[in-house]
Order: structure tokens, then C-alpha cells, then sequence
């Protein structure tokens, strides 16, 4: 049998020889293949999408705001003083007010309204009113004010004797009408919510026993928003 071993000797080295030639080739086939780096620069990275600007909160430096409180005095002339005949004649006239109420919207105000003028001096006549207010201001961002007012009013006569023995004060005659108030002006801020107002006005009280009695002011107004 030594030619079998032989042959079978030779058959395994072969086998041996062709498994070690087979082996880089195998090897070859598995590894990865790298695909090629490109040379030069980097790409630029995407630009950034823009971020919105930040909001910036301003403090307003004149605002009225939904409430308005206030006085205002005025000097003028009025048919408010009574002559020995009986009859109205020309006095000076001093007006005061005092006023608060709340904003419909920017340019328009409602509110409550005393009024009280006073005029003559021995038989001198007041107008005491309470009214229902409206404030406008026609023309935006700026300070020109139209006021009118109606409401319940008293008129009272004064009666002053200047007798040096028996010297007295008392009321001689008293009314209650439909008393009115109209007015005319402009404003300026003094402050953020405080402001100064020139104002032009009329005011009266009409009844059927008294007839007219009204004056005519021009004052200062002090109101606070």
C-alpha cells in the first residue's frame, strides 16, 4: 500500500497549497471599500436663520387713562347781580368746578361735573349745578378740549343790608332749573399724567319764574388722568 500513502500524501499537500493561495484573495474581497476623499476647502456651514428682533417695552410719557379727576377756577362777567330796581345788571363773575369721570375711548370722556358761579356782591345771585359731563378732544395727539355739560341746577339771591344799626344777610330768592355749561380750551402735559388746561367758558341755569342767568369765565383747569 506504500502507493496509496504516497498519492494521498500528495493529494494534501495540493489541497494545502491551494487554500493558502486562495486566502489574500478572500481577504481582499471582504475588506470595505473606501470611497475617495475630496481635497480642498471644507463647505461652508448653512447660514442661520435670522432671529426676530426683541420686543422693546416703552413707558409712554403721556397717557390718559381710564379714569380723570380734576378742578378748574375761572374770572368773568355774568348777569348775576340784582339793582335796587329790581333788575339784572352786569357783575363780575367767579367760576368754580370740580370734575371725575372715566374714558370711553382715547379721544372721548364722560364724567360728573360741580359747578359753582358766583357774582355781584350786595344782592349778588350764585348758580349751584350738578351735571353730566362730556369731554372731547377733536384732533388726535394734540391738546385742543371741547367740553359740554347739562344737569340740575339751584340759583340763589343774596340779600346783604347795610344798615349801620341792624346789619343782616339772608337769602332773599331761590330757583331750581336746567342748568348748562359749555367750554373751550387746550391742554398741556406737565407730566406723565397730570396736565394744565386754558379754558374758555360758559355757564348758566335756565327756569320759568327766573329766566337766564349766565356768565362767561376764562380760567385754568388741573386734571390728572
Amino acid at each position: 500500500m506504500p502507493g496509496s500513502s504516497l498519492h494521498g500524501r500528495a493529494f494534501t499537500r495540493v489541497a494545502v497549497i491551494v487554500a493558502l493561495s486562495l486566502t489574500p484573495a478572500l481577504a481582499q474581497a471582504q475588506e470595505p471599500t473606501l470611497e475617495p476623499v475630496a481635497e480642498g476647502p471644507a463647505p461652508a456651514a448653512a447660514p442661520a436663520s435670522p432671529r426676530p428682533p426683541a420686543v422693546e417695552v416703552e413707558t409712554a410719557t403721556r397717557v390718559r387713562h381710564n379714569w380723570y379727576a380734576g378742578f378748574g377756577v375761572g374770572l368773568g362777567a355774568g348777569n348775576l347781580r340784582r339793582t335796587e330796581g329790581g333788575r339784572n345788571a352786569l357783575s363780575v363773575a367767579l367760576l368754580g368746578q370740580v370734575r371725575a369721570g372715566g374714558r370711553v375711548r382715547d379721544n372721548l370722556l364722560v364724567g360728573g361735573l360741580l359747578s359753582m358761579t358766583l357774582g355781584g356782591a350786595r344782592r349778588g345771585q350764585a348758580l349751584l349745578a350738578v351735571l353730566a359731563e362730556v369731554i372731547g378732544y377733536p384732533i388726535k395727539g394734540k391738546g385742543l378740549v371741547l367740553q359740554g355739560a347739562a344737569g340740575l341746577g339751584t340759583f340763589v339771591q343774596a340779600e346783604v343790608a347795610t344798615d349801620i344799626v341792624n346789619p343782616n344777610a339772608g337769602i332773599s330768592r331761590a330757583a331750581v332749573g336746567l342748568a348748562f355749561g359749555v367750554g373751550l380750551g387746550y391742554e398741556f402735559w406737565l407730566a406723565r399724567r397730570f396736565n394744565l388746561g386754558l379754558m374758555i367758558r360758559g355757564d348758566g341755569m335756565a327756569a320759568p319764574q327766573l329766566g337766564l342767568r349766565a356768565a362767561g369765565t376764562f380760567g385754568l383747569t388741573f386734571t390728572w388722568y
